[in-house]
């Protein structure tokens, strides 16, 4: 009986040793990257833009075409921003958490596009 006590014991704390390690480890696929104070069209947004979303939205594929050149046209003449609350542009609202293209933006992406609207979407 004593015997069978101790290897339960040790399945229990060997049980719980696994469990602390699994549940311990996570690993951050998408990790935060830091906003810049003055969000910049040219330096920020547009690398953004061709580095995620191009390939689909080029004046070819999907409504609103960001390719350089013709992007902030078409982002400032339609209703993609709202300067007057910034948190219901389409733009945001399509890449935040629960928009039908938050799969191509990383958070940092998404506060960046956020900051730029709340600075006036200035063609920077």
């Amino acid at each position: 009986m004593k015997g069978k006590l101790k290897i339960r014991l040790l399945d229990y704390l060997i049980a719980g040793a696994l469990s602390m390690m699994i549940w311990s480890c996570t690993y951050d696929v998408n990790p935060t990257e830091p906003v810049p104070d003055i969000v910049s069209y040219s330096q920020d947004m547009q690398p953004f833009f061709d580095a995620s979303c191009v390939q689909c939205h080029n004046g070819g594929g999907l409504s609103l075409d960001l390719s350089p050149g013709v992007s902030y046209d078409a982002l400032t003449t339609g209703d993609y921003v709202n300067l007057a609350e910034p948190a219901n542009s389409l733009l945001y609202t399509k890449i935040a958490p629960g928009g039908s293209m938050e799969q191509y933006s990383t958070s940092s992406e998404t506060a960046m596009t956020l900051k730029w609207i709340e600075q006036g979407a200035e063609n920077n």
